[in-house]
């Protein structure tokens, strides 16, 4: 695959880092604080993330597109993911036969804000490809952060015309997928096999071509 070098992503070790910081237990990071704006229905973090199969391994340091050469993930079968939308409607990301790409964003981070809105415009241009789904996990809720609640930004804001899941308190689904640097991006095929991951902006072009390349994995002769 051929495309531009992802921008800047937001740190991958600081949201690792964070997320040990919560699993050691301790009280007030505002990082993955619960909230709820009362004129925004629906809760800003998922009600639980069930996930079936093995965990994929973390995203390569300072790697924006991945390849078989650089990610042990490559050619792996991703996990089933359970999840909840933000109203608690059942989400499901299996192996169902249908490739797909997989987006986790954070609402307070600039390269997601930049970049989630080009995923829409090219859904509007009629670019997003048949046989290709597209999902996107909101996760690393911050309360005390900007660009909050994660639900009015992608609902109401941007509008992503997406399958859109809630990610739980303790990020289940990033770290099961193993958790780049915003935005992060894993391509899967028909197989639930990953195709590559990505961390950091792509910018339009480089989202259009991720996305042709994954739709011609589902339509290549078996």
């Amino acid at each position: 695959m051929t495309t531009t070098a992802p921008k800047q992503s937001s740190s991958k070790g600081f949201i690792l880092a964070v997320v040990a910081v919560i699993i050691a237990g301790l009280a007030g990071v505002a990082f993955l604080a619960t909230g709820r704006d009362s004129a925004i229905s629906g809760d800003a973090i998922g009600k639980t993330v069930t996930v079936t199969g093995d965990a994929l391994a973390p995203m390569p340091e300072d790697v924006g597109i991945t390849n078989a050469q650089t990610d042990t993930a490559v050619g792996q079968v991703a996990p089933d993911l359970e999840l909840t939308d933000f109203d608690g409607n059942p989400v499901s990301i299996t192996n169902d036969g249908r490739a797909k790409i997989i987006y986790f964003v954070a609402h307070w981070c600039p390269h997601c804000q930049a970049e989630v809105p080009l995923l829409q415009e090219l859904i509007d241009e009629g670019k997003k490809p048949a046989d290709v789904d597209i999902y996107a996990v909101s996760t690393s809720v911050n309360a005390g952060a900007g660009n909050y609640p994660p639900q009015a930004w992608l609902k109401s804001k941007v509008k992503l015309d997406a399958t859109v899941a809630a990610d739980d308190e303790a990020n289940t689904a990033l770290i099961t997928y193993g958790g780049g640097g915003f935005p992060f991006a894993v391509y899967l095929d028909t197989e639930n096999k990953v195709l590559f991951r990505t961390s950091g902006e792509l910018g339009k072009d480089g989202v259009e071509t991720s996305w042709q390349q994954v739709a011609s994995t589902a339509t290549a002769p078996k």
